[in-house]
């Protein structure tokens, strides 16, 4: 495909219009088998954002005699199956409707799971494909940015309406479209479907740990080398927007270049196998743990979890410092010890944290995994002899773990660049040098 082509192809694939804004997906035939029968009749599948963000499929019948109508209705009779186009979704029933003496029947259809593959299937071949972003950064500048992991390439790009939804978004809260990309080979030959799905999943891992919280590619449409529409995957958002929220993380939107710099290592890690099982388990407590309003206490526990486990990834398993058996008789801050001094991460107490620097006077804690260890023990026992004390500390130490686990992450995806220290920044665009290059 020309470059002329693929400049047309990155503009959105759906018609998406203002933040919290219903979005029509398809239209096609739908049928519904109950007792043994089919039953036919129109569809449109919708991605709703409001209350909540989720696929729904709008059906309408006629001719469904009264007494199939109603049981099912009341769900007194299960629907056997129901098909969109020729694709069969497992779901359920949210809501019925229609006119009883005219045989007109009509439902709305809640999938069970998400994504489903609105076209095509695991074998379609497939050249680019374009997806969405909602609620990414606000990435200072953006027009487009390429990033590169064999064998894969990914642009992204800003829209015109962008700076705008922005605005919105920070006002009134919710979804809005933000960013859109294209997604291809390198070498730009075919791909098949299945590779298309995984290569997004991985995405989905790499632009919510970039933003802090999920941020997933949505909806994405698959083109052939024709430039015919020949593959979708439906999906919907999950984080909202909070206003006067902004989720925190190590990537500074204005510097869209950290991107780039980490894209390659962290599709390496994610191509192998335990990694990617790692990386997905570890990277999901990070996200849980990063949304204060969840609760700190909570996001201590979690965030400790997920380096406990990086520990053991690392430490036993990739690197083979120590054995499974010699790493479970470790004391928790111990693996924690072992893990950053393996990466070069410093473990002093930073003199900025001043409830930790003094609690740590008052009950010689020797360091920082010392100090996060027995903050989380507090909170976790409940016979801790200083249960309930440390609270005026309990901030800087959720704080604190995410830093650590944010530059865990990077460093064993092989990163080198500038971050912003969660610790230190006051406002958009302070950056600083990762630890081990300094």
């Amino acid at each position: 495909m020309m470059s002329s082509d693929i400049e047309k192809m990155i503009t959105p694939a759906f018609q998406f219009g203002a933040i919290n804004e219903n979005v029509l997906l398809a239209e096609d035939k739908i049928e519904i088998q109950v007792d043994g029968t089919a039953y036919k009749g129109n569809g449109q599948a919708w991605l709703e954002l409001i209350p909540r963000p989720h696929i729904i499929m709008y059906c309408e019948f006629e001719g469904i005699p009264l007494n199939i109508a109603l049981p099912v209705g009341f769900k007194q009779k299960p629907i056997d199956s129901f098909t969109f186009g020729n694709k069969a979704i497992d779901g359920f029933i949210i809501s019925i409707g229609g006119d009883a003496p005219k045989e007109e029947f009509n439902l709305r259809w809640c999938p069970r799971s998400e994504p489903i593959i609105g076209r095509g299937d695991e074998t379609t071949e497939i050249q680019n494909i374009i997806f969405h972003l909602f609620n990414f950064k606000d990435v200072f500048g953006l027009e487009s940015i390429e990033l590169k992991a064999e064998p894969w390439i990914v642009e992204l790009r800003s829209l015109l309406e962008t700076s705008d939804r922005f605005k919105q978004l920070k006002e009134n809260g919710g979804y809005g479209l933000t960013h859109i990309g294209i997604l291809k080979k390198t070498d730009e030959s075919l791909f098949s479907g299945k590779e298309a799905a995984d290569a997004l999943h991985a995405l989905r891992f790499f632009f919510s740990f970039a933003k802090g919280n999920w941020c997933n590619p949505i909806c994405p449409v698959g083109f052939d080398d024709a430039n015919n529409h020949a593959w979708e995957l439906w999906s919907s958002p999950k984080d909202p927007w909070q206003p006067g929220q902004t989720p925190f993380s190590w990537f500074d939107p204005h510097h869209s270049q950290q991107l780039v710099s980490l894209f390659p290592g962290f599709m390496s890690k994610w191509n192998n196998e335990d990694w990617r099982e790692a990386l997905h388990e570890v990277i999901y407590w990070y996200l849980n743990s990063n949304h204060s309003l969840r609760g700190i206490d909570a996001g201590i526990i979690l965030t400790q979890a997920a380096i406990e486990r990086l520990s053991y990834e690392y430490a036993v398993k990739d690197r083979k410092l120590i054995e499974a058996n010699g790493f479970k008789n470790l004391r928790a801050s111990d693996k924690f010890r072992l893990l950053f001094s393996s990466l070069d991460i410093p473990i002093d107490i930073p003199t900025s944290l001043s409830e930790m620097t003094k609690f740590a006077g008052q009950f010689n804690w020797l360091d920082s995994p010392h100090a996060l260890t027995e903050m989380r023990n507090s909170l976790v026992h409940p016979e801790h002899k200083r249960r309930g004390q440390y609270s005026d500390a309990y901030f800087e130490a959720w704080n604190l773990g995410l830093w650590y686990l944010e530059l865990a992450l990077l460093r064993i995806c092989g990163y080198v660049g500038s971050y912003c220290n969660r610790l230190n920044a006051r406002w958009v665009g302070t950056i600083e040098d990762v630890p081990w290059q300094q």
